[in-house]
C-alpha cells in the first residue's frame, strides 16, 4: 500500500494494483505509438456516419498537435491509431501557431473558452499576454496524452450533442504501446491495424474497408501521400506503387491472421508440424499485440535495452517500482527487458 497526502492533510491509501502505470516514452524525443481506445461498455455505436466525423476530427486534432497519423482503423466500438508524436512542438512563429489553432478553434462554438478572435488579439497584444497565449497553445502540442484528450473529448461532445445524450463515451484510459521507428517494427504494427477490419469480419480484403489508413490510401486520391509508405520502403528510390505491392504481399503472407472459428486445413497443420510448433516472430508479435500491456515497448533488443536504461535513469524511485512490459523484435527472437522470451 502507498500512502499519499490528500486534501486538507488527510491521508489515503492506494493499493499497488490500482496505481496507474507510467506511459512508455521519452520526453523531448520523437516517438511512434500504437494507441487503442474503446467505446464505453464496448457498445457498437460508431456507424459509418460517426466514423466519417471521427476521421475528420482526427485529421484536425493531429494537425493542431503536430502528430502524424501513419495508419488507423475505426471499428464499430473501438479504434486503433499508429502515430508519431514529436518530442517538442518546435519554435513556431505566430503565423504558424494561428494556422494550427484554426484547425480546432476556427469555428465559433457556444461555451468554447478559446476562439480565434481571442487568440489573435492576445498574439497581437505582445508582451506577457502574447507569451501566455503561446504557452497555452503549445502546451497542447507534442504530447500523446494531450492529443488523445482533445480527440476523445471533442468527439464525445459531438456525439452526445447529436444524440442528445450525456455522460462518458469512452471506456477508461486509452492504451498505448511505444514502437521502435524502424521499417520492421512499424510494418508489423501497421499490418496488425490494417487487418483489424478483416479480423472483425467487416470485409474480406483490407483495401475494401473505407475507415482505415490502408483502405483510404488505396481507395482515394491519397495513395501516394500515405505516410506508411515512406517508413517501410526498403530503398529511398522505391516508388509508392512498389512499396504498396510489397506491403500487400506482406499483409497476406506474413501479417494476416486466421479468422475466428476457422477450421484448420491440412496444409496449415503440415506447416506447423514442419516448424516443430515454433511460432514465427511475426506470429508472436501479433499475439503480444492482442494482449497489449499498458506502457509496452516494441522494437529490437537494442531499442528495448536503451529505452529501459533511459527510463531507469529518468524515473524516480517510486516510478522504478511500477511494472512496465517491454516486447522486443529481433531477427529471430522476441525480447523483454529481462532477456529472451
Amino acid at each position: 500500500m502507498e500512502i499519499l497526502d490528500g486534501v486538507g492533510g488527510m491521508k489515503y491509501l492506494i493499493p499497488p494494483k490500482s496505481r496507474r502505470l507510467p506511459r512508455a516514452g521519452r520526453k523531448g524525443v520523437d516517438a511512434v505509438f500504437h494507441v487503442v481506445s474503446r467505446i464505453c461498455g464496448r457498445a457498437f455505436l460508431l456507424t459509418d456516419e460517426e466514423k466519417e466525423a471521427f476521421r475528420g476530427l482526427l485529421g484536425r486534432v493531429a494537425g493542431f498537435c503536430g502528430v502524424e497519423v501513419i495508419t488507423y482503423a475505426l471499428l464499430d466500438n473501438h479504434f486503433h491509431l499508429l502515430i508519431e508524436v514529436p518530442g517538442k512542438p518546435g519554435d513556431l512563429r505566430d503565423e504558424e501557431l494561428m494556422e494550427r489553432a484554426r484547425l480546432l478553434y476556427g469555428k465559433e462554438r457556444k461555451g468554447q473558452p478559446l476562439s480565434m478572435a481571442r487568440i489573435e488579439a492576445a498574439l497581437k497584444a505582445g508582451g506577457e499576454v502574447r507569451e501566455a497565449m503561446r504557452g497555452l497553445l503549445m502546451a497542447r502540442m507534442a504530447s500523446l496524452p494531450m492529443f488523445m484528450k482533445i480527440l476523445k473529448q471533442r468527439y464525445s461532445i459531438l456525439f452526445n450533442r447529436k444524440y442528445d445524450r450525456v455522460g462518458t463515451l469512452w471506456e477508461g484510459r486509452f492504451r498505448s504501446v511505444l514502437v521502435e521507428n524502424t521499417r520492421v517494427a512499424v510494418r508489423a504494427v501497421a499490418a496488425y491495424i490494417d487487418l483489424n477490419p478483416v479480423r472483425a469480419g467487416a470485409v474480406d480484403d483490407p483495401k475494401d474497408y473505407r475507415f482505415s489508413g490502408y483502405g483510404e490510401a488505396v481507395g482515394s486520391g491519397k495513395f501516394k501521400r500515405y505516410a506508411l509508405w515512406t517508413r517501410i520502403a526498403e530503398n529511398q528510390s522505391d516508388s509508392p506503387e512498389v512499396v504498396a505491392a510489397r506491403y500487400r504481399r506482406y499483409l497476406y503472407v506474413t501479417g494476416s491472421d486466421p479468422r475466428k472459428g476457422r477450421v484448420l486445413k491440412p496444409d496449415e497443420v503440415a506447416a506447423v508440424m514442419e516448424r516443430g510448433g515454433v511460432l514465427s516472430v511475426s506470429q508472436m508479435l501479433r499475439c503480444r499485440l492482442r494482449y497489449m500491456t499498458q506502457g509496452a515497448v516494441i522494437g529490437t533488443k537494442a531499442f528495448v535495452a536503451e529505452w529501459g536504461r533511459s527510463r531507469r535513469e529518468a524515473a524516480t524511485a517510486k516510478r522504478e517500482k511500477a511494472p512496465v512490459a517491454a516486447v522486443g523484435l529481433g531477427e529471430d527472437s522476441l525480447f523483454t527487458e529481462n532477456g529472451r522470451v
